[in-house]
């Protein structure tokens, strides 16, 4: 019979399996989400959107050999993953001693994994930006709570706890903001602050633009301009959430941190240079791609200390 010290350890190594695969999973739906609205397709940019626009106008949308292994990887690896997580639920709660505090986490991923399948069921090839949302925060939260079983518990630091939920929060937001801006099609409309305040005042501020329920209008030829206030918020956004998380970085630093407060900033760096890159030349596929990878690194690793 194993030991409670001995079924942690299990637990760990299956979580840090789990937590593997669900980055494969995140990775593979930003590729499969990208590819299928047109980043990296040719001729650019009058690809953009070409996928959304066959399937609006009932047209059979032929992805391509790239297409179907990924949309295959990502079936295989999201069933890895549920897998995984059920046997993480019953080796920690099926027989005593049972490890509430991992069985309860585990009982969270196995619900949001459920939640995210049903979506999927329910909602296949949608283009509604809510849905992408709910996509996009079911997978980052489970990514969060594999990394938080991945390893022991640190011990809590208040101060640190404080500013890690603080400024989870404004990743979380700004990650939304990043979701929207990508399935609204909005990432082509304006290509500076500036000229994203030009065209939302030019369309007269026009906030309907930003509701979830409502699908991207597509100019066919072009990315459509409807979502520059979109992309003006996203931007605007950014000037608050990355100080916050740079001075966050150093407070982790200053609490003896080193690996975690220097992981922080080299991540932060990473995704503002991406997004900054990204934006200024077109959005190439491999540079969004990362970016969106910079960003749930980031957030698992604040959730870690919190």
């Amino acid at each position: 019979m194993l030991t409670a010290d001995s079924r942690s350890r299990l637990l760990r190594r299956m979580a840090w399996s789990t937590l593997l695969l669900l980055l494969a999973v995140t990775c593979l739906s930003a590729y499969l989400r990208h590819s299928a609205a047109g980043l990296g397709c040719a001729p650019w940019p009058a690809c953009f959107g070409q996928g959304e626009r066959a399937a609006a106008a009932g047209t059979a949308v032929i992805g391509g050999q790239a297409l179907t292994v990924a949309r295959a990887a990502h079936r295989i690896t999201a069933t890895l993953a549920l897998l995984l997580v059920i046997a993480m639920v019953v080796a920690s709660l099926a027989k005593p001693p049972r490890l509430w505090r991992d069985g309860a986490l585990s009982l969270v991923l196995l619900m949001l994994a459920l939640m995210l399948a049903l979506l999927g069921v329910f909602t296949p090839g949608s283009r509604l930006p809510a849905v992408a949302i709910g996509n996009l925060l079911g997978g980052f939260v489970m990514l969060a709570i594999a990394a938080r079983l991945a390893a022991p518990a640190a011990p809590r630091e208040d101060t640190l706890h404080r500013g890690a939920i603080g400024v989870a929060v404004l990743l979380m937001a700004q990650i939304v903001s990043g979701a929207f801006v990508s399935a609204s099609q909005a990432g082509l409309a304006c290509a500076s602050i500036r000229e994203c305040i030009e065209q939302s005042s030019a369309a007269g501020w026009d906030w309907r633009s930003l509701a979830p329920w409502r699908e991207a209008a597509f100019a066919v030829g072009s990315p459509h301009a409807e979502g520059a206030l979109a992309q003006l918020l996203h931007r605007l956004a950014s000037l608050v959430v990355a100080p916050a998380v740079a001075c966050f970085g150093v407070l982790v630093l200053r609490c003896g941190h080193r690996r975690e407060g220097l992981a922080l900033l080299l991540l932060l760096g990473a995704s503002v240079a991406l997004g900054l890159a990204g934006g200024s030349i077109g959005l190439p596929l491999v540079p969004v791609l990362l970016h969106n990878l910079a960003a749930v690194l980031l957030l698992v690793l604040v959730l870690r200390l919190a």
